[in-house]
């Protein structure tokens, strides 16, 4: 297996070439084990982009301790753990922990150093289950999160000035990723978050466990 498979178009896989295979336009991404190491890949769009409707359309894996995304980054995709570089980042996290007939969704604003502005949305199915479209929709004023054209959450941006800025001057990238932990393995994120996403130990569904994501054309 290369990277190569999956780093097609405009997409650059980062990491782990067996976890990713193209399959027509859709890239599929396995969860091979129930090890962090053995959980998923990211790829990166090679385009920055700001104002628009940015779409993805993804089946998630599911089950606890994995999570499917989908986010836009000035950061180069990585979360910069130290909390000394600002960076600016939006987020769908996709936990298959809480896929059931609604399913409640993490989204996130992360600004300044490490500053969470987060909350859940609930939609009304089974994200695991079948393809639907996230996106953000971005604007000079603000951000929505929406799912198959609906709108579930809006942020102002007038008192976020690094997050206006971003989205003005067209400094994010888009990734997508795979990735999940298990409970010998170090958490990320706050600890509602991994709470939520609960743990690849618990996850009794066939491995490897697939997300599917439909990447947009350039």
């Amino acid at each position: 297996k290369s990277l190569a498979e999956c780093s097609k178009a405009q997409w650059t896989q980062a990491y782990s070439p067996g976890a990713c295979h193209m399959e027509g336009a859709t890239a599929v991404v396995k969860c091979l084990g129930k090890s962090g190491s053995q959980c998923g890949t990211r790829m990166e769009s090679s385009s920055y982009v700001g104002i628009g409707l940015h779409t993805m359309t993804i089946k998630a894996a599911p089950g606890p301790g994995v999570v499917s995304t989908f986010y836009m980054s000035t950061n180069g995709g990585v979360y910069e753990k130290s909390c000394t570089q600002p960076w600016v980042e939006l987020d769908f996290e996709i936990m298959g922990n809480q896929a059931g007939t609604e399913t409640k969704i993490w989204t996130n604003m992360l600004r300044g150093t490490c500053q969470e502005n987060w909350a859940w949305i609930t939609v009304p199915f089974d994200v695991s289950a079948d393809y639907h479209t996230y996106a953000f929709n971005i604007t000079a004023d603000s951000i929505s999160w929406m799912v198959d054209g609906v709108a579930y959450r809006t942020v102002a941006t007038d008192s976020f000035p690094d997050v206006r800025t971003a989205a003005q001057s067209g400094s994010f990238r888009e990734f997508i990723s795979v990735w999940g932990k298990s409970s010998a393995e170090a958490g990320e994120g706050i600890p509602a978050f991994r709470n939520a996403l609960g743990v690849l130990d618990s996850n009794t569904n066939v491995f490897p466990v697939i997300a599917y994501f439909q990447r947009p054309s350039p």
